[in-house]
């Protein structure tokens, strides 16, 4: 079976350079049943699973709190997530389990064939989403290339241009450096200037890097997100970590896009030195537990007194 469905030269042409959508039959793979994800959720090792859960307190509003789901059985969860304001991230399903990596590879090839590019697949990563019908991704930016094949469920995902006025300079270094809560804040006004796809299931949407996005599910949904590490994002990000420490050290003023050729290659040198040194870990921001899923109780999430996730 074909995975890609309606692939056509406008979208080769297209891919990794403008927003565009194609169709897919991910979920005819049988992967992404309920059934399905409950033995995924089994067996997937629980450091690489994030549950999360929408911030109750009014100041904290749109951002993603990780929750303890401890204790809680793979049924129980997915009930959970149909039932509240929840999302599960299965980091590096598709890689991680034999079935879900034959799929994947199978999408790699059949992308490669299409686009021309050689993706490099040490660098590829393909996470399994599933969220609550209330759940939704903020206003944010990826550091990576993004793919999002959507599966079940209907979500409507609304893509923004990028240039400063939606994308600052420090912005983008606060989620290289580490901070991504403290990305860009969002406006409805932005929202004239996007393109706004209803996604149904059977649809992939990608984006050139490093269009700000969000998204805003109407229904539960399962969705795919392939994230590829590039030469082209490895180089961007490199020069913008550079940027974020010399604005917070030295109280510069650098900008990506007015600096020459030979400025940003010089920080792309010293934004790769300054990550592989340790510089990263220096300001990145501590992924702490606030919350634990109780199941027994209709308030199910239970404050909990914060701690670093150690699980």
């Amino acid at each position: 079976m074909q995975i890609i469905a309606d692939w056509t030269e406008k979208h080769t042409r297209a891919y990794g350079r403008e927003i565009m959508m194609v169709h897919h039959r991910l979920e005819e793979t049988g992967l992404f049943t309920d059934d399905a994800l409950i033995h995924l959720l089994d067996k997937h090792p629980s450091n690489m699973l994030d549950v999360c859960a929408m911030a109750p307190e009014p100041e904290l509003y749109d951002r993603h709190m990780t929750v303890d789901f401890r204790g809680v059985d793979s049924q129980t969860l997915l009930d959970m997530v149909k039932r509240d304001q929840l999302w599960v991230n299965i980091r590096e399903g598709m890689t991680t389990h034999p079935e879900y990596k034959e799929v994947m590879d199978q999408l790699l090839d059949e992308l490669e064939a299409v686009t021309g590019i050689k993706e490099n697949r040490a660098k590829c990563y393909g996470g399994i989403l599933i969220s609550s019908k209330t759940a939704k991704a903020a206003y944010h930016h990826d550091a990576t290339r993004t793919n999002l094949w959507h599966i079940r469920g209907h979500k409507r995902a609304f893509i923004y241009p990028i240039n400063d006025k939606f994308l600052p300079d420090e912005a983008y270094e606060k989620t290289v450096i580490g901070q991504p809560d403290e990305d860009t804040s969002y406006t409805p006004e932005f929202d004239k200037d996007a393109k706004i796809f209803d996604l149904y299931g059977g649809e992939m949407v990608t984006w050139p890097h490093p269009s700000p996005h969000r998204v805003e599910n109407r229904t539960f949904c399962v969705s795919m997100v392939t994230e590829f590490c590039t030469r082209q994002t490895a180089y961007y990000n490199s020069v913008m970590f550079a940027n974020g420490i010399l604005r917070r050290n030295l109280g510069m003023n650098p900008n990506f896009r007015k600096a020459s050729k030979l400025e940003n290659m010089c920080k792309f040198a010293l934004g790769a030195v300054l990550r592989k040194s340790g510089a990263e870990r220096m300001h990145r921001r501590q992924d702490l537990v606030r919350y634990k899923l109780d199941p027994s109780d209709t308030q199910v999430l239970k404050p909990v007194e914060p701690f670093v996730r150690d699980f």
